[in-house]
C-alpha cells in the first residue's frame, strides 16, 4: 500500500543512504516534508534554519520538503531534487552562502559543490535571473543510486490540483517570475574589501572597487 507516511518514510530512507554515499555522512538528519510548493513554485527547498524542534531546544532540525505535485514524477527526479536540497543543506552547515536574490540565484559556490556531488551542467553559462540552478544528476550517478535499495514504488501519488503539472525541468512560471520582478526593485553590491556599497536598478551588472581593485558582490538588504 501506498500513502504518504510511506513515500515520507521512504524519503527519509534515500536522505540516509544518499548522505553516506554522496556526502561521507556529514549531513544532519533533518525533518523531511512534502507539502505543496504553492506561492513558492518550487520543486523543492531547504531552510537556511533548524526550524523543526522541542519545547527545551534540545532538538533541531532543518526541513527539507518534496513538493506534493511532483512527488510522482519520474524516479530520478525525485532524487534530483532531494540531493539538490542536500547540496544547500550541505553549504548551509558549513557557512557557504550559496544563493543570493532573497534565495532565488544560485551562485558559483552552489555549482562548484552540486559537481563534487554528482551533478552536471547542462549549459556553461548560468541562467540570468536563477543562475546554476538547474543541475542535473550524471548517469554514473543514477546508476550508483539504483544500487542503494530505495523504492521507487514509495513515489507514485502526488498533490492533484486545478492546475497540471509544470515541467520537470524546474522552470519558475511567468507569473512568479512577475511577482519577484515586482518584489524587488533595487541590488545592493558590497566590496568584499572596504565595504563600499553600491545599489543599482539591474541584476546583471559587473562593478569593481576603485581602491580595492576588488569586484562587487551581490547582498541582500
Amino acid at each position: 500500500m501506498t500513502n504518504i507516511k510511506v513515500a515520507t518514510d521512504e524519503l527519509h530512507n534515500a536522505f540516509n543512504r544518499l548522505n553516506e554515499t554522496f556526502f561521507n555522512g556529514e549531513l544532519p538528519a533533518p525533518a523531511i516534508t512534502i507539502q505543496t510548493s504553492g506561492k513558492r513554485k518550487a520543486m523543492g527547498w531547504c531552510t537556511t534554519k533548524e526550524v523543526w524542534g522541542d519545547r527545551e531546544g534540545k532538538i533541531k532540525l532543518y526541513e527539507i520538503n518534496i513538493a506534493a505535485e511532483f512527488l510522482d514524477l519520474d524516479f530520478f527526479e525525485t532524487m534530483d531534487t532531494l540531493m539538490h536540497e542536500m547540496v544547500h543543506l550541505y553549504n548551509i552547515i558549513h557557512d557557504v552562502r550559496d544563493c543570493s536574490r532573497g534565495g532565488t540565484y544560485h551562485n558559483k559556490k552552489f555549482k562548484a559543490e552540486a559537481e563534487k556531488r554528482g551533478f552536471y551542467f547542462e549549459n556553461d553559462k548560468p541562467d540570468k535571473r536563477y543562475g546554476w540552478y538547474n543541475p542535473k544528476l550524471k548517469e554514473e550517478t543514477k546508476e550508483k543510486i539504483l544500487t542503494l535499495e530505495i523504492d521507487k514504488k514509495a513515489f507514485v501519488i502526488a498533490r492533484r490540483g486545478e492546475e497540471l503539472h509544470r515541467s520537470a525541468e524546474g522552470e519558475e512560471s511567468e507569473a512568479a517570475q512577475q511577482e519577484e520582478q515586482e518584489r524587488k526593485k533595487s541590488y545592493r553590491w558590497v566590496c568584499p574589501g572596504c565595504g563600499l556599497i553600491v545599489r543599482s536598478s539591474k541584476p546583471d551588472i559587473s562593478i569593481q572597487c576603485m581602491s580595492c581593485e576588488k569586484q562587487l558582490e551581490e547582498r541582500d538588504k
